[in-house]
């Protein structure tokens, strides 16, 4: 079963090792971190607690196996950056990632967030599948030359979900 949690600090360290294996960050476009699992684990925390980010972790029956991110949050307007990460490839193609941004969106709602944006690589169509289910448009594609790759930027209006927040369960 498919929850969110709040993050804790043994969450980040759980997920550490899988979360920059090489496949996961080339999708995740990341870097290998140069911070040790401890300092990731606490600048995490420390993004939480700043608020700079609305962070859960997503939790297959009691096995944390991914995040799920709202940053750039911009309360007066109504709007954040998605990111979504399953740090194992072993859950990918399962659905988890569908089931938990459906919980987000609500939890986004509940928090006053009205329109999300996220960039997903063009050639990433598992994700772009995901988020089209999920009410997300094509909004543009570009080219980013840091990855050097072309990235497809997709929009939600999330104010539809409003309809579905009554059939979410409480988040822990």
């Amino acid at each position: 079963m498919i929850t969110l949690k709040k993050p804790e600090f043994k969450d980040y360290v759980d997920i550490y090792h899988k979360r920059f294996q090489p496949e996961v960050v080339y999708w995740a476009d990341d870097e290998d971190p140069q911070l040790t699992m401890e300092e990731y684990a606490e600048s995490r925390m420390e993004s939480q607690d700043d608020g700079s980010v609305f962070e859960r972790i997503i939790m297959l029956d009691d096995t944390p196996i991914g995040t799920i991110t709202a940053r750039d949050l911009i309360r007066k307007t109504g709007q954040c950056t998605l990111g979504i990460v399953i740090a194992d490839p072993q859950y990918w193609g399962h659905g988890y990632g569908t089931i938990a941004l459906r919980e987000f969106l609500g939890l986004l709602t509940r928090q006053g967030i009205q329109i999300v944006v996220l960039d997903t690589y063009a050639s990433n169509k598992r994700a772009q599948r995901c988020f089209r289910r999920l009410g997300f448009e094509k909004h543009r594609v570009y080219f980013a030359s840091v990855p050097g790759r072309f990235v497809v930027q997709m929009i939600n209006r999330v104010n539809r979900w409003q309809k579905h927040i009554a059939h979410t369960t409480p988040m822990r």
